[in-house]
């Protein structure tokens, strides 16, 4: 059992990795006000589904920001999306994120779709 959840922990990390699970908005964009850096999606052992990462403000002022993330199943066909709200992030700072992903169990893997800054 342990060796098939093994298994499985990394497949879907290499999953996420195909999936471009990096970044909504990246450098290449002049008009970019956020980098999302280090996204990733984690099934712990306990079953625990986890998003997370570091939410980088480009800005010179603080924002808040909502991240978009979709949920995709094991043969990377959508499903769903969640929200992760992340607040007060100063110029220049990088927050971390992390969020539970509360979706049915046919989520296999996620990726960043978008970051609105409020």
């Amino acid at each position: 059992m342990h060796q098939i959840r093994a298994i499985l922990l990394i497949s879907l990390l290499l999953f996420t990795a195909a999936c471009g699970g990096e970044a909504a908005e990246t450098d290449e964009d002049p008009e970019a006000r956020v980098n999302v850096e280090d996204f990733r999606y984690v099934m712990l052992p306990g079953g625990a589904r986890i998003v997370s990462g570091k939410l980088h403000n480009l800005t010179a002022e603080p924002i808040h920001a909502q991240i978009q993330v979709a949920l995709y199943d094991q043969d990377n066909r959508f499903v769903t999306t969640m929200s992760v709200l992340v607040r007060d992030i100063g110029p220049d700072e990088h927050k971390p994120f992390r969020q539970v992903v509360d979706a049915d169990d046919s989520v296999q893997g996620a990726r960043v779709r978008s970051v609105l800054v409020l």
